[in-house]
Parts: C-alpha cells; structure tokens; sequence
C-alpha cells in the first residue's frame, strides 16, 4: 500500500526478508510502499489511487500517484549507512565482555557487519584480546 510521510521528521521502518531485516527511512515528503500495518503504525498518510478515465474509449486506469506528482525521492543510502553502522556499534556493545573502546576498534578493521561475519568464517583473529576475540566470535556464529 502507497504511503506518504508528512509527519515532518524521519520515519525509520523495517523490512522482514528471509535472511535478515532491512532498515528503511522514509523521508518528510517522501511516498513508500509498505505494507498497511507498517503505514499504520508510523502514523504515515495512506495514498488514494487515481483513476484516469481515457476519453475515447472510456477505459479506466489506475495511475500511480507518485508517477503522476513525479516527487518519489529515492532513499538516501547515507541515513541508512549511518543507522546501521549506529546498530552495528550497539550490537557489538551488548556483547558482554565488550566495552566502547573494544567496539571502536573492532568498526576500524571490521567497518560493517557483514566484513566482520567474513572474516570470522576465515577464523582471522577479530580483537587482540582473547576473551573479546571469543566472545565476538560466538556471538556472531
């Protein structure tokens, strides 16, 4: 279901896939297609679809509202970086045995998620320390 955000700040959702979630911001302004919970839930404004009727043939059709008011802003992949290297940090921190200091400098060799999952499948060495070492390693297994 089409959606516009007209709360005036950032709304961030989350998309359910098979292998993990996706984080998605939907902007002031800015019209998504989510599904209706979602919407309902953020407080985003539902998009009525318009019909347009030919005039010679008399046929309906239903035309996106976004196409027509031509406004769809694509996401902004700097927002999503910065929340989820945010969420990647906390992750890391809830770790027990890890502290701030450790994190930071486990993101400065390891700056994602997915790099760090990589290298801990090739069983590289993740922290100096050996219990951080194996603790970050159970816990992304």
């Amino acid at each position: 279901m089409k959606f516009k955000n007209e709360t005036g700040e950032n709304a961030k959702y989350r998309l359910d896939s098979m292998k993990d979630c996706i984080w998605k911001t939907a902007h002031p302004g800015q019209t998504v297609d989510i599904p209706e919970h979602i919407g309902d839930s953020l407080k985003l404004t539902k998009i009525e679809e318009i019909v347009e009727t030919k005039e010679d043939t008399g046929e309906k059709k239903i035309v996106d509202e976004a196409k027509v008011e031509n406004e769809q802003e694509k996401e902004n992949p700097e927002d999503d970086a910065g929340f989820r290297e945010k969420q990647y940090k906390e992750k890391l921190i809830s770790i027990k045995g890890v502290g701030k200091k450790s994190a930071e400098d486990i993101i400065k060799d390891y700056p994602t998620e997915e790099v760090l999952i990589a290298a801990i499948k090739k069983d590289e060495e993740i922290h100096n320390y050996d219990n951080v070492d194996a603790a970050v390693k159970k816990s992304f297994k």
